[in-house]
């Protein structure tokens, strides 16, 4: 009999394999805040891995945890192998836990969309580099940290829009009210962009838009910086609850939804109402990427005059 075993990280992997997956031996996971739905979808299936630790700012204790940090890895095999699994299904290929995991595994890896990112390259090559030096200096798992992506020869892949296999299905839409759903993204909060250049994008489509914004945050941005920043911007405001996007849109809706960058536009399936805007946030790389994506089903605007485009219809 196959023993098959998945490594979900987020809400979002759970609803792929809840429609997707065939059923599951084991469920590893190592965000404890993903143990309620896990153990409501897999009864006793769920498997804790526990994760790196942050450094604390004193040396000693800093080293300590560094080689607490290159033991986890060591740690997680011992509890993975003796599963015998055959096969076992990641959503991150180069993270340093599942880059761990490729260099010793000897059953079949299936590699499953963790989101937009999985088709396209959204930072560049020297951002990720100097993230995964930090990483290894923390003493995480060094081996392909510095880079993006994995070897996908390793794997079978599957996902919605390239290579196929994956499906979800759409949530439910509110009728629509007049006004538009802007989809936040950690961009300030991952140093992507200044709070001032989110102000600046957000005045920019406010201008343009014939209907009020809403924002909806992501779970990582600042909700209190973000209020601050919304009361810059005429016409702009912070949604009303339920956050998410696949509760906000059953329960208020939009004429459109716009984004600078969010796998949320993918996964209402809403192309058509959809647009993505990251060079109205001086995000030229975004851009080209997005752009340049043969099987990008939503538009992406280069400017302001693609974005008054967009709403004319």
């Amino acid at each position: 009999m196959t023993r098959i075993a998945a490594l979900p990280r987020s809400s979002l992997h759970l609803a792929f394999l809840a429609h997707n997956a065939p059923p599951l031996d084991h469920v590893l996971y190592r965000d404890a805040r993903l143990a309620d739905a896990i153990e409501a979808a897999y009864p006793g299936k769920g498997i804790y891995l526990g994760r790196e630790g942050r450094l604390p700012r004193r040396p000693l204790a800093a080293w300590r945890q560094i080689r607490a940090n290159r033991a986890y890895y060591k740690a997680v095999r011992g509890q993975v192998e003796p599963l015998a699994l055959d096969r076992l299904i990641l959503f991150l290929e180069a993270e340093p836990l599942e880059l761990s995991i490729q260099h010793w595994f000897e059953g079949e890896l299936e590699l499953w969309e963790e989101g937009l990112s999985h088709y396209v390259d959204l930072t560049s090559p020297v951002w990720y580099g100097a993230r995964g030096l930090i990483q290894i200096a923390s003493g995480f798992y060094p081996r392909g940290a510095m880079y993006r992506r994995a070897d996908r020869s390793r794997f079978t892949v599957k996902d919605r829009y390239d290579k196929g296999g994956l499906s979800l299905p759409l949530p439910t839409r509110a009728p629509p009210q007049d006004a538009v759903c802007f989809v936040g993204s950690p961009l300030v909060e991952d140093g992507l962009i200044s709070r001032g250049r989110l102000v600046q994008g957000l005045r920019t489509i406010a201008a343009v838009s014939p209907y009020p914004i809403r924002y909806l945050p992501h779970p990582r941005e600042d909700l209190a910086a973000l209020r601050a920043a919304l009361a810059l911007c005429p016409g702009a405001s912070l949604a009303a609850e339920p956050f998410g996007i696949g509760p906000h849109a059953a329960a208020h809706g939009y004429r459109a939804f716009v984004a600078p960058v969010s796998t949320a536009l993918l996964d209402l399936g809403a192309y058509s109402d959809s647009l993505f805007v990251p060079a109205l946030f001086g995000q030229a790389r975004m851009h080209r990427a997005l752009s340049g994506w043969e099987h990008n089903p939503v538009a992406t605007a280069g400017g302001p005059d693609d974005l008054e485009r967009f709403f004319a219809r």
